[in-house]
């Protein structure tokens, strides 16, 4: 909620919007203060931003955004950690099949998947999140080349592992490593 409302604040759009009493009961004069130079015309010069004028309701505005995303992202239950923890050590040896999961673990696939669906995920959301993370720390580690970063993963080459890579960051991984590709 307070996101947006800064966002509005941010375009000056906040006259129309059915919370603007919540939002001066919160924070009523530093609103108060927005709202009325708003409605008063004061037009800051040009280049000035809103940050610039405002640097603390600028600041709270990207905590509470930060603090809406983490509510909105989807906890890991159980059954995600048992997975990721089963399936860690197992990428190096190349794809895993949501079958051998769910054998390792000792369910039977359509348990692992209605258990899994119980807590709003997939198994290839689970592999694909895992991958994410891990390759972030593998890309890390300068000594580590990008080659067996992707064969430690489970990718069956590096040109996948780079475009997954890619799909996750918005960048090569030679690119987050400030290297030019070979």
């Amino acid at each position: 909620m307070i996101g947006g409302c800064i966002e509005k604040m941010q375009a000056q759009s906040c006259g129309t919007c059915a919370r603007r009493d919540d939002c001066s009961f919160v924070v009523p004069e530093a609103l108060g203060f927005i709202l009325s130079s708003m409605r008063r015309g004061e037009a800051a010069a040009d280049d000035e931003t809103f940050e610039t004028r405002h640097p603390f309701l600028a600041f709270l505005g990207h905590v509470a955004k930060g603090i809406e995303r983490r509510r909105a992202a989807p906890r890991a239950g159980p059954v995600r950690r048992m997975v990721e923890r089963h399936l860690e050590p197992l990428l190096a040896g190349g794809p895993v099949r949501i079958e051998a999961m769910a054998r390792e673990l000792g369910f039977s696939r359509q348990t692992l998947y209605r258990r899994l669906k119980a807590e709003g995920t997939t198994y290839e959301a689970v592999l694909d999140a895992l991958r994410h993370r891990l390759a972030l720390r593998f890309i890390r580690d300068e000594a580590l080349p990008v080659k067996e970063a992707a064969y430690r993963l489970g990718f069956s080459d590096p040109a996948a592992f780079s475009r997954a890579f890619k799909r996750w960051t918005g960048a090569s991984p030679n690119a987050l490593r400030g290297k030019k590709p070979h």
